[in-house]
């Protein structure tokens, strides 16, 4: 018997501080790499201990008894801001959908949208997100939820205070110290 349950009501997002339990496989498929589970070194320009570190998986309830991690992003507390990585979606998940269910998270903005609204609504409490990557459809995303670009290359922002030019400019030179994160 089908569904009758709607996209909204068969996604959730859940935050936590090491997802590796739950996001190993769809991180690897996403990037080729391990899965950067919180650790004091994690091969940035600055420490990052364990409770600087927030993870954000996405899971899709497919039945009664199957359900599924299908998006994850990686965030990380930073001074007074969050440093956003590791967004990823399963490859194979949208084309999988019901779909009823692809129209409804079509028009949510995708998966990814849907994990970041859910992180940002929760991770409030910063001056701003930053993000680095030079890929097309994780911008896309970003630049829908209020992203901008900055003045180095692949280092995008969203700002959640008001603050002066010239402050926003000296946190953003500081962030793109650090380098891919």
């Amino acid at each position: 018997m089908p569904s009758t349950r709607s996209f909204a009501e068969a996604t959730f997002v859940l935050g936590m501080r090491d997802a590796s339990f739950f996001a190993t496989d769809l991180f690897r498929e996403g990037f080729g790499q391990p899965f950067p589970g919180p650790r004091v070194s994690a091969g940035l320009a600055i420490a990052t201990p364990d409770d600087t570190w927030h993870q954000y998986v996405a899971f899709y309830k497919w039945s009664e008894t199957r359900i599924e991690p299908v998006a994850f992003v990686n965030l990380i507390r930073f001074a007074n801001v969050y440093l956003e990585g590791g967004l990823c979606a399963r490859r194979s998940f949208y084309r999988r959908l019901p779909p009823e269910h692809w129209r409804e998270c079509k028009e949510r903005g995708g998966i990814v949208q849907v994990l970041l609204e859910q992180a940002m609504a929760e991770l409030d409490d910063a001056d701003a997100w930053f993000g680095h990557s030079s890929n097309n459809p994780a911008w896309l995303v970003n630049e829908r939820l209020g992203f901008e670009v900055t003045r180095h290359p692949y280092l995008k922002v969203k700002w959640f205070r008001e603050l002066p030019d010239a402050r926003k400019r000296e946190i953003e030179d500081a962030i793109n110290a650090i380098g891919s994160f």
